[in-house]
């Protein structure tokens, strides 16, 4: 009786082995594009902050291109004419009333905190060139209490600032009036400026809705963000105005760059 049991009992104590479990394919997919976007997000957010680089040399991005246009002084300037220079880029219009003017006040708290730095210069570039002449910018800057010499305010002919804005500092700039006069892909135009609007937060943006005597003058969309460029005109980083953290270590930053960093 016990020896018929035993075959039993040892039947009954063996482990039962379970069917794999199968998770749909496309469960699979989805983890990947999670990971994929929160590495995409951690390296925007990182660049984005110069914590990011804090304390270490800041990467050298890329080249500005020869370019030439007129100070408000009536002076011409060059690329060549910053060479030697550390300087800091923005862009701007005088009939902007909403990011501009904020804009132009960070230059005035940088030119406070780098007043000691012989080798740094302040660049506003107006992407509103027609209206904005030498002498417009020259009463524009007044109201920031601009220096002559450590910050110049630049005009000059529009294909060459779009060009530098665009290519130069690869900063966002839409001009409706620039759709409205090219027939040959205005699709194209359109749907260019529907994407960059979507990928470029609103914080980083510039609209001009002041008083003016063109509507479509008045729709210019530009970025507002800063331009750090270093003595041999290289693109250094960018800066975005909404984030306080990253302006506080702009002038450090200078420095780096000024040590050759």
């Amino acid at each position: 009786m016990s020896h018929d049991a035993s075959p039993q009992l040892v039947e009954k104590s063996q482990p039962q082995t379970s069917a794999p479990i199968k998770r749909p394919w496309w469960l699979w997919g989805v983890c990947v594009l999670v990971v994929c976007v929160g590495v995409v997000l951690c390296l925007r957010v990182g660049f984005e902050s110069t914590s990011w680089w804090a304390g270490n040399d800041l990467p050298r991005l890329w080249a500005v291109p020869d370019f030439a246009l007129i100070e408000r002084s009536g002076q011409p300037v060059t690329r060549a004419d910053m060479l030697g220079k550390v300087w800091i880029a923005s862009v701007i219009f005088t009939r902007c009333v909403d990011e501009c003017p904020l804009v132009s006040s960070h230059m005035a708290r940088l030119q406070e905190a780098l007043a000691a730095e012989p080798d740094v210069r302040l660049v506003s570039i107006t992407v509103d060139p027609a209206y904005d002449t030498p002498d417009v910018l020259t009463r524009y800057a007044q109201n920031f209490a601009a220096q002559p010499q450590r910050w110049l305010f630049l005009t000059g002919d529009k294909a060459t600032i779009y060009r530098l804005v665009r290519e130069g500092f690869r900063l966002g700039l839409d001009d409706p009036q620039e759709s409205e006069r090219s027939s040959a892909a205005p699709e194209a135009s359109r749907a260019r400026h529907a994407l960059w609007q979507l990928l470029t937060p609103a914080s980083a943006l510039a609209h001009g809705d002041g008083p003016a005597h063109d509507e479509a003058q008045r729709a210019i969309t530009h970025s507002a963000r800063l331009v750090l460029v270093d003595r041999q005109s290289q693109v250094r980083h960018l800066y975005t105005i909404a984030d306080q953290g990253t302006l506080r270590r702009l002038p450090s930053d200078v420095r780096l760059v000024l040590q050759g960093r």
